[in-house]
């Protein structure tokens, strides 16, 4: 039996459309897939068929704040206000990598067309770094 995969085995990139967005080591990662089950009670019936629903994609990543562009980063641009013409958010691929060759356990899973919905900055007095808190939805997960 081999032993469990750990955080240290694990390192996370972020690909935008100007290539590698918002590098660095994530404190936190998670990657939520959930399959939105609709029930269907037939005739007779007291214990409903489970019918797939909806797939959905989301997941949220954990960090200090490493850079004063954060919204151009993730928004496309520096600066939203009512009356201005906001752009269509970039799309990201996020790739969570496994490498420990000592467990034979390695590979990648990749999520694809990746959005970030919401951005969330937490300020602390004193020498706490301030964390950044990023929540994604996403198109497509695969296996790489």
């Amino acid at each position: 039996m081999s032993d469990p995969i750990q955080g240290f085995d694990v390192s996370v990139s972020v690909v935008g459309p100007n290539g590698p967005e918002l590098v660095g080591e994530y404190k936190e990662c998670k990657l939520n897939v959930k399959n939105e089950t609709e029930e269907y009670l037939e005739t007779n019936e007291r214990i409903p068929r489970q019918l797939d629903g909806e797939i959905k994609i989301d997941g949220e990543m954990k960090r200090g704040w490493m850079n004063m562009n954060i919204l151009t980063r993730i928004y496309g641009t520096s600066s939203m206000r009512r009356g201005e013409k906001v752009p269509a958010s970039p799309r990201f691929t996020i790739s969570f990598t496994v490498a420990n060759t000592s467990k034979g356990q390695s590979g990648r899973l990749r999520v694809e067309q990746a959005v970030i919905p919401e951005l969330s900055l937490s300020i602390k007095a004193g020498k706490s770094v301030v964390d950044k808190d990023l929540k994604f939805k996403a198109e497509g997960v695969s296996e790489a």
